[in-house]
Order: C-alpha cells, then structure tokens, then sequence
C-alpha cells in the first residue's frame, strides 16, 4: 500500500494531509495529448475524464498499441498508494508495473490507467465507486477506443490491487457501489492481475503501519471483524466462474503479510477457479530486495505477467 521508494513516516504523514482527488484533470471527455513518461518510452494517447463521483471529474490515461489488429484487448491499471495518494502517471509505477505495460503495448493491447479519489478526503468506499464507474465508461466508449469490450483483464498493486481484484470478485454485487453512469454497462473483467494487494481487511497479522492505514482510509483498524472491512475484502466475494487471477507476492513483505496472497489462491482453487501464486523471495513490499536478490527476477515476472495476459485475453 506504500508506494515505491516512499518511507513509511512520511506516507503517513502524506495520509494526515487533506488529501483530495489524484492526477490532472480535463473538460470531460475531451482528449488531450499528454507527456511522454520517460521511463518506458510511451506517451497516452489521450488523458479523458471518465466519471464525476463526489462533484470530482475522475481521469484515466489511455495507451494505445503500436500494432495489432483491432478491436484490441485493453489492460485496465490501477495504481498503489494506501487509497490515499499516487496517480496514474505511468513514470510513478514500480519497474515491474512498466515493464507489463510496454509489453502489452507490444502485443496489441491498449491500456488504461485510472486515477481515482483518494483518502482521507474521500474515504472508502469512494475508491471502489471509481473504479468500478472507469470499467463501465472504458466498456461503454469501447468503439471509440478501438478495443473488444469482452476482453478487458485488470491489474494493480498494492491498494490498487485490491481495488481490481474486488470489482473483479464484486461483480454484480453490492449495488451502492454503482453510480447511474454508464449503468447499462457491464463492470467484469475476464483477466486480473494481483500484485501484493490486501485481500482479507479482517485477518490478523497486520503491521502497527497497515493498521494504522485502515484507520485512516476505512475508520476501522485493519484486523477488526467488522461489516465494513468485511465487505471491502475481495475474498468475501470469491464464488465459481471467476475470471483467471495471476497473484504476485514478496515472501519478505511486512506491510501486506503474504498469507493475504495465498488465502486468496486457496480460495479462488477450492472454489474450482484458475489461480497462480507467485512467490518472491528476497522481496518486501513493492519488491524491494530484502536479504538477497529477488526471486523470480523482476525480468521473469514481467516475462510471466505479459504471457499471462496475453493467453487469458489477447
């Protein structure tokens, strides 16, 4: 939940701030070009307003491949950060995160990556709504973008992978989580990608750091048997004909304890779904080396992440 190369008293102290919505903001759907992210060597094509929950216009960047023909799957991204700060800009991402956009892109795939309100200003369940909404508005404006909207898979790290992993295992449930936009649209995505997300809020095991987040972002501390943390855990939703998970987990993680990965595994097998866990050694939280050198290197799971997807919906 803490982003990359981000220490954890000044992300606290980043999540006391008024913190508001996240990223830059244009007329509602209205493209704009927008920078180059040096880091991987793309540019979006287009940044677009997809929603206005809470009075706040929402925005995602979208990628489009450099080939492939069209329609083209789509990748939906959604970034970390505690629900309460980072953004879309693909140059904040983890290497990892970088290395599966640029190879998507390489396989025909557009990508997606949302912005979405954030802690403590808006609080839970503000950021579900939004990106449950960036799911509806990307199916319903799929013409335009050129891509199939039967084949969107989603991927996110750390909060944000929480985040598509519940509106995947969500689907079709708890309806106060839809706006009225682009309510006709179907909110399912038939790949998702788990990179180290909170998966069970009321588990025990939880860093004094993480409990402190839940009482920030969802007033309840995280570990707490209570509604609330009940409801926004995706393993609360976990049923038969849900759609491929490919998890990715640091061994050596103290802010997401790896039992939330592999309860997430178990669940979805003994349910009769497809799901791979893949452990990191030598990794803690974002990946960062801790001990050793990772395992699988971050080259491998990039390798491992972009076959997945591209066999799920390519």
């Amino acid at each position: 939940m803490i982003t990359r190369g981000v220490p954890m008293a000044l992300a606290l102290a980043m999540l006391t701030a008024a913190a508001c919505g996240s990223g830059s903001s244009s007329s509602a759907n209205a493209p704009s070009v927008s920078t180059p992210s040096p880091a991987i060597g793309v540019m979006a094509t287009a940044t677009v307003n997809y929603c206005v929950d809470g009075g706040k216009q929402l925005s995602l960047d979208m990628y489009e491949p450099r080939d492939g023909g069209a329609p083209h799957p789509l990748l939906i991204f959604v970034h970390g950060g505690s629900w309460a700060f980072g953004s879309s800009s693909l140059g904040e991402q983890s290497q990892l995160v970088q290395g599966v956009i640029h190879g998507v892109l390489g396989h025909g795939f557009a990508v997606a990556s949302l912005n979405y309100r954030l802690a403590p200003g808006d609080q839970w369940p503000a950021q579900i709504i939004d990106v449950r909404c960036a799911i509806r508005y990307l199916r319903a404006t799929s013409a335009h973008w050129n891509v199939d909207p039967h084949r969107f898979a989603a991927m996110g790290n750390s909060a944000g992978a929480q985040l598509v992993s519940l509106a995947a295992l969500s689907d079709g449930q708890v309806p106060q989580w839809n706006t009225s936009e682009y309510s006709g649209q179907s909110g399912a995505v038939a790949a998702v990608v788990d990179c180290w997300g909170p998966i069970d809020l009321t588990a025990a095991g939880w860093s004094k750091t993480a409990v402190q987040i839940g009482q920030i972002v969802f007033r309840i501390s995280l570990g707490t048997q209570a509604d609330t943390l009940s409801v926004a855990s995706p393993v609360s939703y976990v049923h038969a004909g849900e759609p491929p998970f490919l998890i990715i987990q640091g061994t050596s993680d103290q802010l997401v304890p790896p039992t939330q990965s592999s309860e997430l595994r178990d669940r979805l097998v003994a349910a009769g779904d497809v799901a791979t866990l893949v452990d990191v050694s030598n990794a803690a939280h974002e990946l960062r080396p801790a001990g050793g050198v990772i395992s699988p290197t971050v080259n491998a799971l990039t390798t491992q992440t972009v076959a997945f997807l591209v066999a799920a919906v390519g």
